[in-house]
């Protein structure tokens, strides 16, 4: 395909470069706010029995529902990636690529880069698939603008759900606000970077994580691929399939906890809980993600512990349990070397 060169793409190892000590600072935060949380609910006597009863007596068969919906969150991510490889005429197994959507997680959970990092990561694992460098990048840059678009229609549709109900209220604008600069800022500064292709970052911008290694990313994607129409709503269908299987799990952990909540104000909780793990600068969102869940949730009353109990469990399933085998994967992929990719 037009617009390649034979340059490499950005290697696993430029955006793992980052000190241990500074990656253990990024999770303190967070702890300290999940800690928090559950010793405030802990040190209510009654909700700590109830909380701890409705853990013991959490239904298994809902808990296989929410393990097939999340496998189904990695076929979605790796369904992006097939796309574009197979327009491009490589052919490549969908579960090969649902690997790499586990390896991306397992990233971005570790070290906020707003989605970019983890991203560029995938770039060598395409590449092994047979694609070239212009087609992994692109690729890789795609998955980034849908996550955002697709966040941002899941948001809006939440906010015109709370609106409805008139329970809008100022810390949810104050998120709204802070999730709208994120979302528009990384998606138009990847568009205007393909337009500008000769910019240098200056001695300031250079300090961004992974800026430069991004840039390198950008300077490989073929003119107009991530602007493709068909592409990009084809992602962006497959990242919201994504925001619906995991709120469908936390649906799934709520049923097994024994409570009956509609499925519009699981996915409204979900979506806002999200917003907060997006603007947080913490890894994962951790601490400020099960506050917002939790606070959510109770507001459209499912009681405290129950709310907590479900949003852990979820966070179980979505973050803890993928860590380890994500991990695992990206340290022996990162001992592998990179082919050379076929021509798109």
């Amino acid at each position: 395909m037009e617009g390649t060169r034979a340059g490499p793409i950005p290697t696993l190892e430029e955006p793992l470069a980052v000190p241990a000590k500074r990656r253990r600072g990024w999770w303190i935060p967070g702890v300290l706010v999940l800690v928090a949380l559950l010793a405030f609910i802990l040190s209510r006597h009654n909700e700590e029995k109830q909380f701890l009863e409705l853990l013991r007596q959490a239904r298994p068969a809902w808990l296989l529902v929410a393990a097939a919906c999340q496998v189904g969150t990695y076929l979605c991510v790796a369904g992006i990636w097939w796309t574009v490889l197979h327009r491009s005429r490589i052919k490549t197994s969908l579960w090969s690529l649902a690997r790499l959507s586990l390896m991306k997680l397992a990233f971005d959970q570790v070290i906020p880069t707003g989605g970019v990092g983890g991203s560029l990561l995938v770039g060598r694992g395409l590449r092994r698939q047979g694609a070239n460098p212009g087609i992994a990048a692109g690729a890789v840059l795609l998955t980034v603008l849908c996550f955002y678009i697709a966040q941002a229609v899941g948001v809006g549709a939440s906010l015109f759900f709370l609106w409805r109900r008139s329970e809008l209220n100022n810390w949810i604008q104050i998120l709204v606000t802070g999730f709208g600069v994120v979302a528009l800022l990384i998606p138009m500064a990847i568009l205007w970077a393909t337009r500008h292709r000769e910019w240098k970052p200056g001695r300031f911008a250079r300090r961004i994580p992974a800026l430069g290694t991004l840039l390198k990313a950008i300077a490989e994607v073929p003119p107009g691929m991530l602007l493709n129409p068909g592409l990009l709503a084809r992602g962006v269908l497959l990242q919201l399939g994504v925001y619906v299987l995991d709120a469908a799990t936390l649906g799934a952990m709520l049923q097994a906890l024994g409570q009956e909540v509609p499925l519009s104000t699981v996915f409204v909780s979900f979506m806002v809980a999200s917003m907060a793990e997006t603007v947080s600068i913490i890894p994962g969102g951790v601490g400020t993600y099960e506050a917002a869940s939790v606070g959510m949730l109770n507001l459209f009353g499912v009681p405290v512990e129950a709310a907590l109990a479900g949003t852990l469990l979820l966070r179980g399933f979505t973050l803890w349990l993928p860590l380890l085998p994500g991990l695992y994967l990206l340290r022996h992929a990162a001992r592998r070397p990179v082919a050379g990719g076929q021509a798109g």
